[in-house]
């Protein structure tokens, strides 16, 4: 077993969520066990930080032509000798064709995170805790941490696609789907496969700090389209923050 590095993570079940990524390669977090473990509270401060999904920009990207994506980007780097993150100088987004079949092959300039975003105490019990539980997993100290927030909108007649690339990896080490809230939307339905790609998880994120990890490089990620529930009301959309840990 790898010698932990970092400090001890909190609750047994986070232990055995570190287990999980060794062996299966995935684990699923239900809302109680995030907020207990990484000590968040649904309360006034939380409110502050999902608002930060309220200053997206549409993503105009989108080689399907979507209009349903809204995102920004930044980067850090993570040591878990000490704990400690380091945003990165801004820099385009950018994968290889190979990985991203839809949107890959040329850099992506989206705004940063704003510094607000990036200095809030509820990202930074985020980060740390992922950061304690790679570098558990791993033994591996050193982290190029991406981070995405994204809100998917669906519209009366229009899905909204979490995931448009499809069944696929991220070519990352680890890949997190943080939910930061849902509303008016049906779907969001996260699927993980092995190499093969065949099935072997299915979970659906529906409530503020429930979320989805899987190793990206012996898993398979998707997650289906999210259409409207009731088209009277104003809004439709789904808030993830995802997060790409790759070691360094």
């Amino acid at each position: 077993m790898p010698e932990r590095v970092g400090k001890p993570i909190k609750k047994d079940y986070l232990q055995e969520c570190v287990e999980s990524l060794r062996t299966r390669g995935w684990w699923f977090s239900r809302k109680e066990w995030t907020e207990e473990a990484f000590d968040i509270a649904t309360d006034p401060t939380w409110n502050d930080f999902a608002d930060h999904w309220n200053h997206l920009f549409r993503d105009e990207y989108m080689r399907d032509g979507g209009t349903y994506r809204y995102r920004r980007y930044s980067a850090f780097e993570f040591d878990a000798a000490d704990g400690s993150f380091r945003l990165l100088p801004h820099e385009p987004y950018e994968q290889s064709k190979s990985v991203n079949k839809l949107n890959g092959g040329f850099p992506r300039h989206f705004e940063p995170l704003e510094l607000t975003f990036v200095e809030h105490p509820t990202l930074e019990k985020i980060l740390t805790n992922f950061g304690r539980i790679f570098s558990s997993t791993t033994g591996h100290r050193h982290w190029n941490v991406k981070l995405h927030p994204y809100r998917i909108i669906a519209r009366e007649g229009v899905s909204g696609e979490p995931a448009p690339e499809g069944l696929h990896q991220d070519g990352v080490d680890f890949i997190v789907s943080y939910m930061i809230g849902r509303v008016n939307v049906i779907g969001g339905l996260s699927t993980v496969t092995d190499v093969r790609k065949q099935p072997i998880g299915e979970v659906e994120m529906d409530r503020p700090n429930d979320f989805f990890v899987c190793n990206d490089r012996n898993t398979y990620h998707d997650v289906s389209s999210v259409v409207i529930k009731e088209p009277k009301k104003p809004f439709a959309y789904r808030d993830v923050l995802v997060i790409a840990f790759e070691k360094i």
